[in-house]
């Protein structure tokens, strides 16, 4: 008898789009989707299980998340953390979910063939939020200088904000996906609608996971790592900033 392979859901953000909300909503409601709804969740060594994304980096472009895991490309560190990850996709009986919007990062053909190479024993399929390309800019913008990053001026950048960012660049996003997974394989959320609609995303991702999404954990109300969590004068100050830096280029 063919053995059925597992399948693995990969929600790969992007970032701003309520990706760090879902992956609080799917801790803390872990047990019931695993009872209710089949599926298991992703339990990473680091925030926002970034670490699956530094496994398959091949290094031609700098993440934020490199500066803080400066030992990510050492073998000791790759060789802990893909035993962590493998033991992760091994353990789960259920369909996989893996929420990390630094996946959204990985472009290169030889990116995504790592990626498929951890998931070997999976069905992969991928769901992405995508938001509005000048919003998205000006809200990474302002969350990287709040984390102490400077905006950068090199293309190349994850830092990079003007409109040409690579990082806004979602035809490449889906296509390297898509070539490695599969055209059928990569389902997007409109960040814009589902916010419109439900004031969440967690719905429009979760219509991509499970059969029916009507009795779904209790999702308003989630909101982590948004803007309005920040007092008005430093958002106020990052904002005019950030309009400087930008007007530099046109």
């Amino acid at each position: 008898m063919d053995r059925v392979p597992k399948k693995a859901i990969l929600h790969i953000g992007t970032h701003k789009t309520g990706t760090t909300s879902f992956q609080h909503w799917l801790r803390i409601h872990r047990q019931r989707l695993s009872v209710e709804h089949g599926i298991n969740i992703y339990q990473g060594l680091f925030h926002n299980n970034r670490e699956i994304a530094l496994l398959c980096a091949d290094g031609s472009k700098q993440y934020p998340t490199m500066r803080r895991i400066p030992e990510w490309n050492t073998e000791p560190w790759q060789h802990h953390v893909r035993q962590h990850t493998l033991t992760e996709f091994k353990r789960s009986s259920q369909t996989l979910v893996i929420a990390s919007e630094t996946l959204s990062f990985l472009r290169n053909p030889s990116e995504l063939s790592a990626l498929a190479e951890l998931l070997s024993e999976h069905e992969v399929s991928i769901v992405v939020t995508l938001r509005q390309r000048d919003e998205y800019l000006r809200s990474w913008a302002e969350h990287l200088m709040r984390d102490g990053f400077a905006l950068s001026d090199n293309p190349d950048s994850f830092a990079y904000v003007q409109p040409d960012s690579w990082l806004a660049d979602y035809d490449s996003l889906l296509t390297a996906y898509r070539n490695q997974f599969g055209q059928d394989s990569v389902h997007i959320v409109d960040y814009e609608a589902e916010m419109e609609t439900h004031e969440s995303v967690i719905p429009g991702i979760m219509k991509h996971i499970v059969a029916d999404t009507s009795n779904l954990p209790e999702w308003r109300g989630i909101f982590k790592n948004t803007s309005d969590q920040f007092s008005e004068n430093r958002t106020s100050f990052l904002q005019r900033a950030i309009r400087r830096m930008m007007t530099r280029h046109k």
